[in-house]
């Protein structure tokens, strides 16, 4: 048997914990997803494992198609245009890691909780360095040394997403356990998803699992890493190692980069080093972390060793390869126990370890606390769990690097740890990153932790459950806390004290504790510009400003959210911006930056709005449900408003004017004009890179964007008056020449740029497209702290009783209310709530339309009417094709229609009565005939013969 004790002072058992699923909705997690347009995803065994309901997640984040719209990298070639669609996080910007738990966490009497916060980027996940990792079954997979193992030339191995081959695959399938599969080199392979690599996989299920660990009464049926206790029988989903994902910290080297660690027994203060932490536990975690502690692992000596002693060793072969420091030298072979830290390649910091957010037990919903890392700038009390994300720098390499126990690794510059597709060095093993949640719930039925993450003074300190108190394979459970569905007594019995009243416990052992995560699709971190960049619109690139020796901050606003209403997207979110409320000093940057995905379930019908259509060629358009997601920023005077600020301070031309220039302006003075009217109503004060940026951030370059020109063939976008000859309401909205909507943008990813933070006082702001008042609101506000124009000073104060940061609503106070002098268009008005869509359902924000009988006697209406209720909610399938569909089609047949198909109803139902009647019949007889042939041949006896004639036959 494989010894584990050296381990076991280092492994945290996750336990005990109960059902519960965690879902990240900023940055967007996948929940195992990948293109399906499905309601619920197509394999939970693609990337991770997630152990969440197979509704949650949101699709990839791309427009339809293989890998000339967008390769793994980002790029795509549209219209004859090269553009990068990668969401990308500044070094040093504040990004909102988002989520929603489902079994309570913080300071919550029924439930412990963890959070575990990491990220890998290409450098880790598919390493290039050699000696530092362990070898596998060949060194670097017969690469060049040096070379990584995996990427196949400009295709990205890990981590990828997976991408298409066509618009008609979902690329969903797990990845095959094999070399091939995981080098990029053909279509086939780019489908799969990977993030851990087949190196890593490999050590996995061939090296000795943990045998000190509880595992209750479970029947664990590996020997090696991927069998476990919530994994007894050591499922593979994708190449994640159960060992390494069920256990925090691991006790091995492991590819995650340590962000932060939020547990409910933190101290009140955030620590980033174990001598600040107030706790046991924080220090536990920050001494235990990769980022700073060394990891052991055995490996072939690898300054003179054969990479094949190892992989032709008895305990390679029997997937018991050496975990530990005695096994590993006290075997036969060139083998040796290396011990090594992240920190002795990188300069990365210990992560950050601060109590979790208090929510409640039994719902996906919102969180109540301050700000988790205690800052006001992105107030909140009762949105989702949060934690503020500072993005690392782009480590440097520490050259020269060197261990105690000798790895062998050499490194004198960031080359040979790192060379990247492009000569980037780190900068390129960092465009290519994903972020890592995991949540663990634990009761206290029983001592779960080690006695160096236990207070002194604590009761359990030192009796953590180990193998010792595993149920034995005899049955024996006495030193098991706990058993799968035990019956527990509860009473004495009858009054004759004969038996034992007792009840039965729903507890899985493999559940009772139980982590959940969830992922991120790829995302990059950039180092901040040292030079300005104009605008490309063939690039659909904003402007960049240098950031030289600017000290504001970087906050990122981003789009959560997917297309439908609220129970369509559950477990996901209705779109929303995140965080939707920010307070600022002047001098902060807001870098707005979103995407979505073109693969959602089709939804309209007042659930989601616009489109363009799928499949989307640029130019045509059908009366079907669209699946994209698309978001916009169009500034408010008050965040209780529903409508934009008057962005331009002059009379516009509508349809129905005859004169095209009312205002007597040319296009200079308008701009002027437009500017003025920004300076006091903007964040950014009005000059010419604030307009930009408002104007971009409002109609999305759909003007100007050459790759959305040259795919619709250099089309303009539609008229007023164009839009209005569409007389079909769901053929007009999801039109892709549709700007209004926002559908000539062909990607759901937008680069809205940095805002600079100017003017001081509070700013609203929401999207025109999927903004709908009572149905659906995605809106925020912006204040920024200083001397206002008028002379006052606006603080930012927080609401001491929400936490919340809030503008004024001039219904309620007595804020005054600037009425916007712009025009409005009235646009082609459907009459839904009165049969114009064919009588289509009404029930969902159905309009009723003017007319010029309107208010006369002929328009009233006698007698009862009533709304026809729409098919909504959908829980399979990809959604509904036609908008406002009737929730059952039966109840709007003409009666001769539905009696025909009573009829046919009927007439099939007597039809297959009849033949169950005969059949039944049929059988009997055939049952009574051979009843009565055998009690015929046991009455006659042996001698009796049917065949002969009845003299030739005997009586016996």
């Amino acid at each position: 048997m494989m010894k584990s004790s050296a381990l076991l002072t280092l492994s945290v058992a996750l336990l005990p914990a109960v059902n519960a699923d965690v879902y990240m909705h900023n940055p967007r997690g996948s929940n195992d997803r990948n293109c399906e347009r499905n309601v619920n995803r197509n394999n939970g065994n693609r990337l991770f494992d997630s152990q969440n309901n197979a509704k949650g997640g949101y699709a990839c984040p791309r427009a339809v198609g293989d890998a000339n719209i967008q390769a793994e990298d980002g790029t795509g070639t549209i219209g004859g245009e090269t553009q990068d669609k990668t969401m990308y996080y500044y070094e040093g910007s504040v990004l909102p890691v988002e989520w929603t738990n489902q079994h309570g966490c913080g300071a919550n009497s029924k439930v412990n909780c963890e959070i575990v916060i990491q990220y890998a980027c290409e450098d880790t996940l598919d390493p290039q360095v050699d000696n530092f990792w362990p070898f596998t079954d060949t060194k670097n997979n017969d690469a060049n040394v040096g070379d990584q193992a995996f990427r196949s030339g400009a295709n990205l191995a890990a981590p990828r997403d997976g991408i298409p081959t066509d618009a008609n695959d979902a690329a969903t399938d797990t990845i095959p356990d094999t070399e091939d599969a995981a080098i990029p080199d053909t279509n086939a392979d780019q489908r799969y998803g990977m993030h851990e690599s087949y190196d890593f996989y490999q050590l996995c299920q061939h090296t000795a699992r943990n045998e000190g660990l509880y595992t209750a009464d479970q029947r664990v049926r590996r020997n090696d890493q991927r069998g476990t206790r919530q994994n007894p029988n050591g499922n593979r989903r994708g190449l994640e190692c159960p060992e390494e994902r069920d256990y925090y910290p691991w006790w091995q080297p492991s590819p995650w980069v340590d962000a932060a660690i939020l547990t409910n027994d933190a101290g009140a203060t955030a620590c980033t080093d174990p001598a600040e932490c107030e706790t046991a536990r924080c220090k536990y975690y920050l001494e235990n972390s990769f980022n700073k502690a060394a990891k052991g692992y055995c490996d072939v000596n690898h300054n003179n060793g054969d990479v094949e002693d190892k992989t032709t060793s008895q305990a390679w072969n029997n997937r018991e390869w050496y975990n530990n420091k005695e096994d590993c030298e006290d075997a036969d072979g060139n083998f040796k126990w290396y011990s090594v830290a992240l920190s002795d390649v990188l300069d990365v910091g210990y992560p950050v370890c601060m109590k979790t957010g208090f929510s409640r037990v039994n719902q996906l919903g919102n969180s109540f606390d301050a700000t988790v890392n205690g800052t006001d700038d992105a107030p909140f009390g009762v949105n989702a769990n949060r934690f503020l994300w500072t993005i690392p720098d782009i480590p440097s390499v520490v050259t020269g690097a060197t261990d105690s126990t000798n790895a062998g690794f050499e490194i004198a510059d960031d080359d040979d740890y790192f060379t990247g597709n492009a000569d980037g060095a780190m900068e390129d093993a960092y465009q290519s990153c994903t972020l890592r949640v995991r949540y663990n719930l634990s009761t206290s039925d029983f001592p779960a932790w080690p006695a160096e993450a236990m207070e002194d003074a604590h009761p359990w300190k030192g009796l953590m459950v180990t193998a010792e108190n595993n149920t034995q394979n005899n049955g024996d459970g006495d030193a098991t806390p706990l058993q799968q569905d035990p019956y527990i007594y509860v009473g004495a019995g009858d009054d004759n004290s004969v038996g034992s009243q007792f009840v039965s416990l729903a507890a899985n052992t493999n559940q009772y504790a139980r982590t959940f995560q969830d992922r991120s699709y790829r995302f990059a971190i950039k180092k901040k510009p040292t030079a300005d960049a104009a605008a490309d619109n063939s690039a659909d690139t904003p402007k960049v400003n240098d950031m030289t020796g600017k000290t504001g901050k970087i906050y990122n606003v981003n789009v959560r959210g997917k297309r439908g209403n609220i129970v369509q997207t559950y477990p996901a979110v209705e779109y929303d911006f995140v965080p939707n409320s920010l307070a600022l000093d002047e001098g902060d940057m807001i870098h707005f930056q979103w995407q979505g995905s073109d693969y959602n379930p089709r939804r309209g019908c007042n659930d989601a709005e616009g489109g363009p259509p799928d499949p989307n060629d640029g130019t045509s358009t059908d009366a079907q449900n669209s699946r994209a997601d698309r978001s916009n920023i169009v500034f408010m005077d008050f965040t209780a408003a529903n409508i934009p600020m008057d962005y331009l301070g002059y009379k516009a031309a509508t349809a129905e004017d005859d004169d095209d220039n009312p205002s007597g302006l040319n296009y200079n003075a308008k701009v002027a004009m437009m500017k003025e009217t920004m300076v006091n109503n903007t964040p950014c004060g009005g000059d010419a890179d604030c307009f930009d940026s408002i104007i971009r951030l409002s109609y999305l370059n759909q003007q100007s964007d050459g790759g959305s020109l040259g795919f619709r063939d250099e089309n303009d976008c539609l008229t007023e008056a164009q839009l209005d000859n569409i007389n079909n309401q769901q053929e007009r909205e999801n039109h892709p020449l549709n700007c209004a909507k926002l559908n000539a943008k062909p990607y759901p990813y937008f680069d809205g740029g940095i805002m600079n933070a100017r003017k001081a006082g509070q700013f609203a702001y929401f999207s025109s497209r999927n903004n709908n008042f009572s149905n659906r609101d995605q809106t925020g506000n912006i204040c920024v702290r200083g001397i206002k124009s008028d002379g006052t000073e606006e603080k930012c104060e927080v609401d001491t009783s929400t936490f919340t940061l809030q503008g004024a609503n001039p219904a309620i106070s007595t804020a005054s209310m600037r009425i916007s002098s712009g025009t409005a268009a009235p646009a082609k008005c459907t009459d839904s709530a009165n049969g114009e869509g064919s009588g289509a359902a009404n029930d969902q924000g159905a309009s009723s339309c003017l007319t010029d009988d309107s208010g006369t006697d002929d328009d009233m209406l006698s007698g009862s009417t009533f709304t026809v209720e729409q098919a909504a909610n959908d829980a399979m399938g990809d959604g509904d094709k036609r908008s406002c569909e009737e929730i059952t089609f039966f109840y709007s047949l003409p009666d001769a229609a539905k009696k025909a198909i009573l009829a046919v109803i009927l007439l099939s139902v007597g039809c297959a009565s009849g033949y169950a009647a005969w059949f039944v019949y049929n059988r009997v007889q055939a049952q009574r005939k051979k009843d009565a042939a055998e009690n015929l041949d046991k009455g006659l006896g042996k001698g009796w013969d049917k065949d002969k004639e009845k003299t030739d036959n005997q009586m016996i």
